[in-house]
């Protein structure tokens, strides 16, 4: 693979409609951080009390190019920075507490080996050490055989308790 995220021919980041593109975070006055599409997360990654629209992750892993894409939302869920590219499936346990891989490794392989649904709510380790929850839920695209190519997972905060 040369690097482009799948789709993407020209490597360049996906431009929104309204002009912004998928790159970098800005702090917020309020000590939210805002996203380049707009959302914000407070410090326990539920949105910014301006925000009156949902937060939604959006990603794609293709298992035939190893190509990933992540929308904005996405890289602030997961406490990802956006000029280091979407992490690959391998790398995604990295931004989970100990005790929260053996629900990621169960949602994969229901998704990536026997081509089921899956979902869950997993802790994100956030810089500073803390953690918040985001509900995951995934699914597989299957090839005309039959056999799983790629993985789509829509991602948001989980409410708060």
């Amino acid at each position: 693979m040369d690097g482009a995220p799948a789709g993407d021919p020209d490597g360049k980041a996906e431009d929104d409609s309204d002009g912004r593109s998928d790159s970098g975070t800005e702090g917020g006055v309020d000590g939210t951080t805002q996203g380049p599409s707009g959302p914000s997360l407070d410090s326990d990654g539920h949105p910014g009390p301006r925000d009156r629209k949902p937060v939604i992750g959006s990603a794609e892993w293709d298992l035939l190019t190893d190509g990933v894409r992540w929308n904005a939302e996405t890289y602030l869920l997961l406490g990802c920075d956006p000029g280091h590219g979407p992490l690959s499936l391998d790398r995604l346990p990295d931004r989970l507490p100990e005790a929260d891989r053996p629900l990621l490794r169960r949602m994969m392989t229901d998704a990536l080996v026997h081509g089921r649904p899956a979902a869950g709510t997993l802790r994100i380790r956030r810089p500073g050490g803390r953690h918040h929850s985001v509900e995951c839920a995934g699914e597989p695209v299957l090839g005309a055989d039959g056999t799983v190519t790629a993985l789509r997972m829509l991602l948001r905060p989980a409410p708060a308790a």
